[in-house]
């Protein structure tokens, strides 16, 4: 048998001294192609500096951690296995809700892990087969969280993906490459040597040139017979040395169990025994272990065959038929059936072919109150998995396909299911009963559709064949439930008590008990956004007074982020921010995190109400958005946030492209609240970036008020009064100026000015980044502001002065620059608005 610890035991003085000096770095890279030692070499280095890192844990990675949820579960598991005693850590990691949103409870993880004297190394092994820049941006998400005490080192075959560029140009990630980990001459001559085999300088060279210090391939050249050391190292050859060294020594039942048991690239003592008969798994595999037959132990009981091995296996079981390998591939997949994995499940479904297998498994997950998924990790299987061929066999999967295009904010695509998926409903519901069900939500999240007409429609059925369906995730996770799945603006602004009746004897009865809660978020929902705060109040009450805590999270978080907006637009700020706390308490109660990053926004909204620059370049540090990059419709939201975060650090071109998307967006998803709020916040981008943007400012300002003023909603302007209010008295005369003109209504736009102008004395513009009393004036630029409060003209306060109007022109300027304005009746707004002068 081949020693494969062996290179453990020659001293890497040079290597060890190198990673030695980098010690201080807490993040440590070792890159190289597969086979030049880097587990070895992170072995001996932990073990060189045992005496300061006293705890290691593995996470090795394989190409199921593509997605956030598996990798956060091997990310958590590795933290539990340090602290396997700590209660709270125990309960996050194994929370039944951790796959709806696993990012969320990674983080948490991190809070519940305690802190002590223990010095921790952990080790995140191939990360080459990480490709998805989300688990990535997570890593270095974690990374950042992760307590001082602990040293990572990253073992990949790649070199360092340009998510850790920022870390390179802080000099905070230390590189260890091929070069470095490459067997010397002198290391090379000391392995052999080891091993009984003398050989000279000029065989050195020779070996070094053959292998280029790959330590597999000097495994391999120890055992081999060959007189020269000048040959090639293939696949093929490899394969040749293992059957002939390695293979050949197992018996011919351990033999096919290996060979059985390739399939996996991940193995437990259960797997192995499901996809090998083998009862005493565990017992078989720690001889595995010690006979060094390229099997490595990790925590929590998993165990990799060294990935070469590994192929090896794999072409020892193409060679016994596609029927054996078929086999196995459909019993791993039942395994992680029966284990509720159902991801992993379907991916080897899919290398067998089995239809049938896919398709139970993308059903349960299809559920929306499924603790086992979170919308980005079914999104992704929906996609790599429901082919052509499966929709055909089963044609209720377009239901899948439908809204996965629906989240991902591809409405042509979600139109072209649906239309498929209606035209074969009848066959459909003969295949799968519940898509009965199913098609009537389907309905509903349709945009095409008039909700008040679909329930209608359901009022004709006998809603009792129907089984009680929990609360569906008709939200999307939004936290405004009158604008999540669909804006209810259509359907429920006009006629409500009528509209709701019908609402309530379909899907109400279908919900349950629940369907009171929903019922005042849309009468809550729609009330605020009409400036009836009162009204919008009471309803926002009676839902969190019919709250009940077994009622869906998703649910009670909209109930408290009404709420919370309505005590903002009243001012209420220390009672909104008493709600967050209680909204943070439900979802760490509920393992809820799959709320966590809506929740997040909404804190940094009530922050940039503030104008809270700090609180933006934080924002965006954490969400990095290109705004040419596609943007999905359940993270509308955040998109917001990010809009206002850029017009906050005056980033105004950024924010307009950013911002014409989600528009784009908005208006074909038939959104007139999304639509508004995003031609407010263009209008401001364009007014406070200037020139020749104020026109398309107000042209932007002016479609807001025509869509506003269809429904009477008037909060959207409000909630933004500091920002909007000049533009908004320019405006009203434009209305009035063409007040025969039906789109722009003269009455209405007036009464929205004289509101804004009321509430902009208690708002703040997104960028003022600093308070008007805290800017300096000189005194000719004081006694030039007063002259212009009073009604003066350049001419008149340059005679008073005793100066040229020139003169007077640049101090007006520079006042202009101050105040972040344009015109001298914005100037004298501002003023008397501040405490600039005495006695205005």
């Amino acid at each position: 048998m081949i020693d494969t610890d062996s290179t453990a035991q020659i001293p890497r003085n040079a290597l060890m001294k190198l990673m030695d000096s980098y010690s201080e770095k807490r993040l440590l890279y070792i890159y190289a192609p597969a086979g030049y030692g880097k587990t070895v070499s992170a072995q001996l280095w932990i073990k060189h500096r045992q005496a300061k890192l006293t705890n290691q844990a593995w996470i090795s990675l394989d190409e199921y951690d593509n997605k956030t949820l598996s990798f956060c579960r091997r990310f958590t598991s590795a933290l539990l296995s340090l602290q396997p005693d700590n209660i709270k850590l125990r309960e996050t990691v194994k929370h039944q809700s951790f796959s709806k949103a696993p990012d969320e409870f990674a983080i948490q993880s991190l809070s519940e892990f305690k802190n002590d004297e223990n010095k921790y190394a952990l080790v995140i092994d191939d990360l080459h087969v990480i490709r998805n820049e989300d688990v990535l941006k997570l890593l270095l998400v974690l990374y950042k969280r992760m307590p001082a005490s602990f040293t990572i080192l990253i073992l990949s075959r790649t070199i360092p993906h340009d998510v850790f560029t920022e870390l390179e140009l802080k000099n905070e990630l230390a590189i260890v490459g091929t070069d470095d980990l490459r067997f010397s001459g002198t290391e090379i001559k000391a392995l052999f040597e080891k091993s009984n085999r003398r050989i000279s300088k000029t065989e050195v060279h020779e070996i070094f040139s053959s292998t280029g210090g790959w330590v597999i391939g000097l495994r391999a050249l120890i055992l081999s017979d060959g007189k020269t050391y000048k040959r090639k190292l293939t696949s093929e050859y490899l394969n040749t040395y293992l059957k002939a060294h390695v293979w050949d020594k197992w018996d011919n039942k351990t033999q096919e169990n290996m060979v059985k048991s390739s399939v996996a690239e991940e193995l437990t003592p259960e797997l192995w025994g499901e996809l090998t008969g083998d009862k005493h798994g565990e017992k078989t595999l720690d001889t595995l272990v010690s006979e060094n037959a390229f099997l490595k132990a990790y925590d929590n009981g998993v165990y990799r065959f060294h990935d070469l091995f590994r192929e090896f296996l794999l072409s020892m079981l193409e060679s016994e038929g596609r029927s054996l390998r078929d086999e196995q591939f459909k019993k791993a997949g039942n395994w992680f059936y029966k284990n509720k994995d159902y991801y992993r499940a379907v991916e080897y479904y899919l290398k067998c072919g089995d239809l049938d297998g896919i398709t139970k498994n993308i059903k349960l997950m299809y559920n929306y109150n499924s603790p086992y998924t979170s919308i980005e990790d079914t999104v992704s299987i929906i996609r790599l998995s429901v082919s052509d061929t499966l929709v055909k066999k089963y044609p209720f999967l377009l239901e899948t396909l439908a809204w996965a295009s629906f989240v991902e904010g591809y409405g042509e695509d979600m139109e072209k299911y649906l239309d498929s998926y209606f035209k074969q409903l009848p066959k459909i519901i003969l295949q799968n009963p519940s898509s009965a069900y199913t098609a009537y939500l389907l309905r509903v999240m349709d945009y095409r559709n008039n909700i008040v007409d679909v329930t209608k429609q359901l009022q004709k059925l006998p809603l009792k064949l129907f089984t009680q369906a929990n609360t569906p995730s008709i939200s999307q996770n939004l936290p405004f439930f009158h604008r999540s799945c669909r804006d209810f603006s259509s359907d429920y602004a006009f006629d409500t008590d009528k509209n709701l009746s019908y609402l309530a004897k379909t899907i109400g009865v279908l919900i349950g008990e629940e369907y009171c809660v929903i019922e005042n978020l849309i009468r809550s929902g729609l009330a605020y956004e009409q400036g009836d705060l009162s009204l919008a109040h009471e309803f926002a009450l009676t839902a969190n007074a019919s709250l009940k805590d077994n009622f869906a999270p998703e649910l009670q978080f909209c109930s408290f982020m009404i709420l919370a907006a309505i005590l903002i637009a009243l001012n209420r700020y220390p009672e909104a921010e008493n709600i967050l706390p209680a909204a943070d308490d439900m979802i760490k109660r509920h393992k809820a995190f799959y709320l966590s990053a809506n929740y997040r926004a909404f804190s940094c909204y009530l922050r940039l109400t503030k104008a809270d620059r700090y609180a933006a370049q934080e924002w965006l540090k954490n969400n990095i958005v290109s705004p040419y990059t596609h943007i999905s419709f359940y993270k509308l939201y955040r998109y917001f946030i990010t809009a206002r975060a850029l017009i906050v650090t005056k980033d105004y071109s950024t924010a307009i492209l950013f911002l014409k998307k989600i528009l784009t967006l908005s208006e074909h998803y038939r959104r007139p609240l999304d639509i508004i709020e995003s031609q407010v916040l263009l209008a401001i981008a364009y007014w406070k970036r200037g020139g020749k943007g104020q026109t398309a400012a107000l042209t932007a300002l002016e479609q807001a008020v025509i869509t506003a003023h269809k429904y009477g909603y008037t909060q959207i302007f409000i909630n933004e009064a500091a920002n909007l209010e000049v533009m908004l008295h320019r405006l009203q005369k434009r209305a009035v100026q063409t007040d025969d003109n039906d789109n722009l209504p003269s009455v209405f736009v007036k009464s929205l000015y004289y509101l804004v102008a009321a509430a902009s004395k208690h708002s703040k513009a997104l960028d003022s980044s600093r308070a008007t009393d805290e800017i300096k004036f000189t005194d000719k630029q004081k006694i030039v502001m007063r002259y212009m409060c009073d009604g003066y003209s350049r001419k008149e306060i340059a005679s008073m002065m005793n100066i040229s109007p020139d003169g007077v022109k640049n101090h007006m300027k520079l006042i202009y620059k101050k105040l972040d304005v344009y015109t001298a009746v914005e100037a004298v707004m501002k003023i008397n608005e501040s405490n600039i002068l005495p006695g205005k």
